[in-house]
Formats: C-alpha cells, sequence, structure tokens
C-alpha cells in the first residue's frame, strides 16, 4: 500500500479528451516533471514510456510493466528508474512514487494530450491588464539588445523602469527551472500604472554578444541604452525613470543612480552593497555553512585558502594591467598556502590525487577573466554616496549570496555619508537570493520552491513606488 504526501495536481494540464497520447499523465514535484504515456501495440499488449524532462530522459520503454485497473508499475533497467503508482478518478490522475538512482519523489499526475510546461502559480497568466511589445535597440560594441516593453492600459506619459538581471545569464524572463521572476515583476508594475522594459542578456534569446567577454561595466552601458530607449518612447514619462537591479543588476543599479542623469529612482534586490573583495568573502563562507555536511571546521579550511587567493588578486588586481596574467603571484600564494597545511587540513579541502592542481586551473581561469578582476575591483564609495534620488533597498534575511545584513548595512551607511534622506532599507525574514519564501535555504532548494517571487517584496516595492514616484508626479 503506497502512502503520499499532499501534492497540489498540476493545474496547468488538459484534462481527458487526450489526442495525441491516448493515455498520458503528466505531474510536477518542484521543478521536475514526470510524463508517462501507456500505449497499445496491435496485438494488444501495453507499453509504458517514461520522460523525465530535467533529467534529460525522452520517452524511455519499461522493460517491466506490471498494469490493472487499479495500479501500475514501470521499471526502466537502462535509466535505473521505478514508476509505481495507483490510478484514482476513472485514472484521470495517478499518485505515483518515482525513483531514479536511488531517490524516490512523489508525484500527483493529472491527464493531458501532451508534455507541458514546467508549471508554477505565481508565473503569470493572460489575460493581461496591458499591452505587451517586442523591442530592440542599439547598445555599445555593436550589441543589439532585444526585450519585451510592458505599457499600462489608459493615457499615458508613464514613469517608467527597467528590469537588470545578476550574475550569469538570464534571458529577459530571468527564466530558472520554469521560474520567471522579472516577468512577475514586469506583470506587477504595468498593473501600478508603470511601463516595465526587461531585456535579454548579451549571447542570450534574441540579443547578440558574447556575454562572458562583458563585464559590470558593460551591463551598465547596456542598461543605459535600454533607459535610451524608454526616453524616445512617446509612452514615457521622461522625467520619471527608473532602474531596478537584482544581484549584481543590483550594483549596477546603484552606479546608474549615481552617474546616470536620466536615473530618477533607484531599486536594489539583494543588490551588492559592499566591496568585491568582502562579497567574494561573505558569499563563499555564507555558501560552505549552508552546505550539508560541511562542519564549522571545514568551513574555516576552506576559507583559509579563499581568503589567500582573494587577498592576493586583490593586492595585485591594482598593479597588473589587465592585459597581463595573474597566474605567477597566485601560483605563489597558493603553493605557500598548500606547503603551510598539515595532512588532515589537505584532505578535508579535498586536495589529494592531483585535485589541487584541478582547483587552482579552475580558479585561475575565472581570476583572470575581465569581469573578475573588474568585480573585485569594484568599490561601492564610488558610487553609492553620490546618490540623490529615492533608494529602495530590499533583501531576503536567508539570501547566501549577498548575505543582507553586511550589505544593506554598507548601502545605509554610504547613502548616509552622501546625505541622501530619501531611502528605504528593509530585510525581509525568510526570503532567498531569488526572493522565495525558502525551507533549507540552501542553493541546491532553489529551483524546487514554489515561490516565484515574494509577494511581501512586490507590495513593499508598489507602495514605495507609490509614496517616492507617483506622488511626486502629481
Amino acid at each position: 500500500m503506497l502512502h503520499f504526501k499532499t501534492i497540489a495536481l498540476l493545474s496547468s494540464v488538459t484534462l481527458i479528451g487526450c489526442t495525441s497520447s491516448p493515455h498520458a499523465w503528466q505531474g510536477q514535484s518542484g521543478s521536475k516533471r514526470v510524463f508517462i504515456e501507456l500505449e497499445t501495440t496491435p496485438e494488444g499488449t501495453s507499453q509504458a514510456f517514461l520522460s523525465l524532462p530535467e533529467q534529460w530522459i525522452d520517452k524511455a520503454k519499461a522493460d517491466t510493466l506490471v498494469l490493472s485497473d487499479e495500479s501500475i508499475l514501470a521499471i526502466f533497467n537502462r535509466e535505473n528508474i521505478r514508476f509505481e503508482g495507483s490510478f484514482h478518478s476513472g485514472k484521470d490522475s495517478i499518485q505515483a512514487e518515482v525513483t531514479t538512482y536511488g531517490k524516490t519523489r512523489e508525484f500527483a499526475l493529472g491527464k493531458v494530450d501532451s508534455l507541458q510546461p514546467v508549471y508554477f502559480a505565481q508565473n503569470p497568466r493572460p489575460p493581461y491588464p496591458y499591452r505587451s511589445e517586442e523591442v530592440t535597440y542599439e547598445s555599445c560594441d555593436s550589441i543589439q539588445v532585444a526585450g519585451t516593453l510592458t505599457i499600462p492600459q489608459g493615457k499615458g506619459p508613464f514613469p517608467a523602469a527597467i528590469i537588470i538581471s545578476g550574475t550569469g545569464k538570464q534571458d529577459r524572463d530571468g527564466t530558472f527551472s520554469g521560474h520567471k521572476p522579472f516577468f512577475k515583476i514586469a506583470d506587477y508594475l504595468p498593473r501600478q500604472g508603470f511601463i516595465v522594459l526587461r531585456a535579454d542578456d548579451r549571447g542570450i534569446g534574441k540579443t547578440n554578444g558574447i556575454y562572458e567577454e562583458a563585464t559590470t561595466s558593460d551591463f551598465a552601458r547596456d542598461a543605459q541604452a535600454g533607459i535610451n530607449y524608454l526616453k524616445q518612447r512617446p509612452e514615457t514619462d521622461t522625467k520619471h525613470i527608473g532602474v531596478i537591479g537584482h544581484s549584481e543588476g543590483g550594483q549596477v543599479a546603484l552606479m546608474l543612480g549615481a552617474d546616470s542623469p536620466d536615473v530618477s529612482f533607484v531599486i536594489s534586490l539583494a543588490g551588492v552593497g559592499v566591496d568585491g573583495l568582502q562579497i567574494l568573502k561573505l558569499q563563499n563562507d555564507a555558501i560552505l555553512r549552508t552546505t550539508p555536511g560541511m562542519t564549522p571546521e571545514r568551513v574555516d579550511q576552506f576559507m583559509s585558502l579563499f581568503n589567500t587567493l582573494f587577498n592576493t588578486l586583490f593586492d595585485k588586481v591594482h598593479s597588473v594591467p589587465l592585459e597581463q596574467p595573474l597566474d605567477i603571484p597566485l601560483r605563489q600564494a597558493f603553493d605557500q598556502w598548500v606547503a603551510q597545511q598539515d595532512e588532515a587540513t589537505l584532505k578535508a579541502v579535498n586536495f589529494n590525487d592531483g585535485r589541487d592542481e584541478m582547483f587552482f586551473s579552475r580558479y585561475l581561469h575565472q581570476a583572470q577573466g575581465r569581469w573578475y578582476r573588474e568585480m573585485i575591483n569594484y568599490d561601492p564609495e564610488n558610487y553609492i554616496p553620490r546618490i540623490h534620488k529615492p533608494v529602495l533597498a530590499l533583501n531576503g534575511d536567508k539570501d547566501i549570496m549577498v548575505p543582507a545584513k553586511e550589505n544593506l548595512e554598507s548601502i545605509k551607511q554610504l547613502l548616509d555619508k552622501g546625505g541622501n534622506t530619501q531611502y528605504k532599507i528593509v530585510e525581509l525574514p525568510g526570503l532567498n537570493h531569488m526572493f522565495q519564501r525558502c525551507k533549507e535555504c540552501t542553493r541546491e532548494e532553489i529551483p524546487d520552491l514554489e515561490d516565484v517571487f515574494s509577494e511581501e517584496a512586490l507590495q513593499i516595492m508598489g507602495d514605495w513606488l507609490r509614496e517616492n514616484v507617483q506622488k511626486d508626479r502629481k
């Protein structure tokens, strides 16, 4: 007898009335989908085919199939998968356990016509009370940026904002594992009377260029190009254009808040508020401390190594020109650290069987990149004290990528230093770096969390914009 936890049925599926797959069911647990089909051969025997799209398994054929009116057992030897479930509601649904390589997930499957996209209830769905337009505009380095402009209903002009993404290749929706947080923001703000521009990063979607060759300064230039485009739109209130940046994008938003006369307000979402050296140390320490099985002693051992490399890089990045390599000073620092450790420490950081050389090679490749060298040289004191316009800074207290306490405190102190009194700083309890309500609050669980973007954070943004932007227009 199988026992199941309560798992909501996939509400985006089309029930019954199957055409392309007469007997097909789909379920979702976190961001993982399962899709199973039953087919009858001309000889009258049944066959089962299983797809696990997020695990790159497409229509695997069952080697063993035990089927009755009440239950189904399908075993896939090559893929090492076991699907065991019970039928409900006249076979319109299946409660199932799917075991892959010894790990079991529970699924509630509903009858479907075909494989459906990953579904999260918070992702926006039509009809939309605003109009959307596909747009393109030119940035530096011959970059043709592609994005989506959402415009409120009614007569403009409207205040506007551009969304700036964080580190890593991202499309205009900020899509990860089916979540679309930037789409969620761009769906919310037009309902509050704001135009929103969101765009694909370099080399992603319909934007050209090579992401890996760009730096934070390049991303700032791309964002300014988006602001320039908004200024050309007749629907835009050009005196009220703001920037909304997430993570590294928050850093870019703060940079533009200082440097761009076109920016009238800044929203930093988990934005970097400390210098490049400190964010590297904070981030790695927080990640290690939330890694399962990592003891405080091992964290300290790893951080001893990381701090040695970070400090060496920081010291040299000012004196070594960008076109010159950093392999010699980093190698000397690395070798010296290794020589000072005992065998137990080296084993604890997995520096055996040549893994120390693998580690160093990977780090050297990363550290010599233009983006990394510019990031570690970043100093928020060059920007934040010069911002003399409204600023909203939000961060979740469970963020391990941009830890809230240190980054929010730094933003506040630097705004105070510059004499800015038009700001609001909010640390949101229980939210991670992606503004999701988290459970374990590790990086590993982020794809499977139901939240797309915190409704609480959206509400704070909306209230703040009404008070600091909409009110100012009247």
